[in-house]
């Protein structure tokens, strides 16, 4: 298992005018019927009246929520209008352009490139250098509206979010950041007593991107180590929670600190895992629908009377107004904590990964061509050496095994790592859908952890076989109960977990000596039924191992079924998958009667026809997957000698 790159798009738009409700109509818009809100827009951005452009960023921030606008909104001048005021001199013009901005930054990695071909960088930068510049910059909370920032400081809150989208999007932006000079000035916002907890977050999440893979940072987060360590001994509600767990993940990104402070920092992540999720996710349940309700609002229907009294209002007392507007309610901001807790367990669930992910420095072999390997003799068919093939032995250090054991991390993981009740999936479905989304990337992140464990831990570390078969089992009962309401990237890990674990149950067929007909073809009928191509292959790399450890009844349906799958299988790298794990069922035993009965000589030279052609029309696609598939057609040509062998022995006596 490779290491876990910690990404954290798509993000919810977190920049939302209040009291704007846009129920735009594509279809309508472009058969005339409606006007064109970004021609509308672009419209008022270049107005020399500055409520026009509020009113213009108000719009695009709010229209940033809609997929369909986006591609419109990229494709007009809107952002090259735009992108200048960042350092207008107008602070509410600033305000409201580094939102919009914000917005349109976490839609997606390609919006952000086009975001760097428009030259949003160049303003972005002289923005935050205002700031950096400015020695005696610190925020002003208002007591009277709950501590809320100040204008200016919400303008770089907003600032750090857009660099933070776009380093974490492409190299580009990283490679410009590199040369900015503005990493020490971030490292001083981690000071969330005098910067307040929002901008801390937001600028450890930002350094936790520019971190990651670039050495130009690190020398400079070393000067600021014992701050680092510092922020590890945090402890508080949820927004302590993630600032201390991206402090540590930080630490980890920067090899130097990582081996120094291993100790500290798996401590400080196994701590994150003591806050039970599901219990805050189903506490906050019945007052999500009162939150959608409160986003329901009208732009078109006001009070006479309110008007009057807007018309009247000084620009003071319209600001204080919108302010109170934009406070959030005590509903949102338990979304808010909760929604850290979420990603705070994600990050750290990642960070392990990658701590316990050892490097692999082998290279792979010369590439074969397809003639290589025909004189072989037959007996140099080893499957030993066959990808998936593991030996049982820790890949990780003592320390770091032994500081995982005292900690209890696999324990807290597999907790973390059970479903949610079926009513709390439903109403998070329903009202909490940015929530559900936190929720279902931490699971896939919790259970891409524990494959990772049972891919460097030994059977014993684990708990031993017995609890590696339990959980086994639990896991697929997740699977077949959940079925389709189970997200498909949370079943990809399940599967990749299963298959991980049960490597380790190879030599103990003792364990499946209860398994009936009926089990094995509750699994044939999901691998059958099962779409997507990840899954699959786990599905089937699973049915190699079962091949091994089953009776021959039941090993004889799993062999007919590989050859089946085999013959049909469409994507090239899941047919490798299937015909590596179609070899591995005759690992440990021959199995001749099986290979006569079904004919598996001929049928393996044909599925050999069919593997090789896929590789010449896909060799391209499977990039950095060639080698593997390459090593499985080479098995695959000394397999087909190994059947007929075994065939005519088989015969002959």
């Amino acid at each position: 298992m490779g290491k876990t790159k910690k990404s954290h798009h798509n993000r919810q738009n977190p920049v939302v005018p209040a009291g704007l409700s846009l129920n735009f109509d594509d279809d309508d818009e472009l058969n005339g019927a409606r006007p064109d809100p970004v021609a509308a827009i672009e419209e008022q951005l270049v107005s020399v009246n500055n409520e026009d452009k509020m009113c213009g960023l108000q719009t695009l921030s709010m229209l940033c929520q809609g997929e369909k606008s986006i591609q419109r909104i990229l494709s007009s001048q809107i952002v090259r209008i735009t992108a200048p005021m960042l350092v207008d001199s107008d602070q509410n013009i600033r305000h409201a352009a580094s939102g919009a901005l914000r917005n349109l930054s976490a839609v997606s990695v390609e919006v952000c490139e086009t975001l760097l071909d428009l030259d949003i960088f160049t303003p972005l930068l002289v923005l935050l250098n205002q700031y950096a510049t400015q020695a005696d910059w610190v925020p002003v909370f208002d007591k009277n509206m709950n501590d809320q920032l100040d204008a200016r400081s919400d303008i770089f809150l907003q600032a750090v979010n857009i660099v933070w989208n776009l380093c974490e999007s492409t190299s580009v932006a990283l490679e410009t950041f590199n040369q900015s000079q503005l990493l020490r000035s971030f490292v001083k916002c981690l000071n969330h007593q005098v910067y307040g907890m929002d901008i801390a977050v937001a600028v450890a999440q930002c350094l936790l991107v520019i971190s990651e893979d670039n050495p130009n940072a690190w020398a400079i987060l070393s000067e600021y180590t014992n701050d680092f360590l510092t922020l590890l001994q945090l402890d508080g509600d949820y927004s302590c929670v993630i600032l201390r767990t991206v402090s540590a993940s930080i630490l980890a990104n920067v090899p130097v600190l990582c081996a120094a402070h291993t100790n500290q920092i798996l401590q400080a992540l196994s701590k994150t895992f003591e806050h039970n999720h599901k219990q805050a996710l189903s506490s906050i349940t019945s007052d999500l629908p009162l939150l959608e309700k409160k986003d329901v609002t009208e732009l078109d229907i006001q009070p006479e009377v309110e008007s009057m009294s807007m018309e009247e209002e000084t620009e003071e007392q319209a600001t204080n107004r919108r302010k109170k507007t934009n406070l959030p309610s005590p509903i949102e901001i338990e979304v808010k904590n909760i929604s850290n807790l979420l990603l705070a367990q994600r990050i750290a669930a990642e960070t392990i990964t990658n701590i316990c992910s050892p490097d692999d420095d082998g290279a792979w072999g010369e590439e074969m061509d397809d003639d290589d390997s025909e004189a072989e003799s037959v007996h140099d068919y080893d499957t030993s050496n066959m990808p998936g093939i593991t030996n049982d032995q820790d890949k990780l250090s003592p320390e770091i095994i032994e500081i995982l054991k005292s900690l209890g991390v696999v324990e807290k993981l597999w907790q973390l790592g059970q479903p949610l009740p079926a009513n709390v999936l439903l109403i998070l479905s329903e009202s909490g859908k940015m929530l559900l989304k936190r929720y279902t990337r931490l699971r896939s992140s919790i259970l891409m952890c524990l494959q990772n464990f049972c891919n460097v831990l030994t059977t014993e570390d684990l708990g031993g076989a017995n609890a590696i078969y339990t959980v086994w089992l639990e896991l697929g009962q997740q699977v077949f109960q959940e079925g389709a309401s189970t997200d498909g990237q949370v079943v990809e890990s399940i599967t990749a977990l299963m298959r991980a674990a049960l490597d380790h149950l190879k030599k103990h067929p003792e364990l499946f000596q209860q398994m009936t007909p009926n089990d094995l073809q509750l699994m044939l009928r999901g691998i059958n039924s099962c779409s997507d191509s990840e899954t699959r292959a786990n599905w089937l790399k699973m049915l190699g191992v079962l091949g091994c450890v089953l009776q021959e009844p039941l090993t004889k349906e799993i062999v007919q079924f590989m050859t089946d799958i085999c013959l049909k299988e469409e994507d090239c790298w899941t047919l490798s998958e299937a015909i590596d794990a179609f070899m591995d069922i005759f690992a440990d035993n021959d199995w001749p009667r099986i290979i006569c009965e079904l004919n598996l000589t001929q049928k393996t030279k044909e599925i050999e026809r069919i593997f090789k052609a896929k590789i010449r029309q896909n060799k391209k696609s499977l990039k950095d997957r060639f080698p593997v598939v390459n090593t499985v057609r080479s098995n695959l040509q000394r397999f087909c000698k190994y059947l007929e062998s075994q065939e005519k022995s088989f015969k002959s006596n």
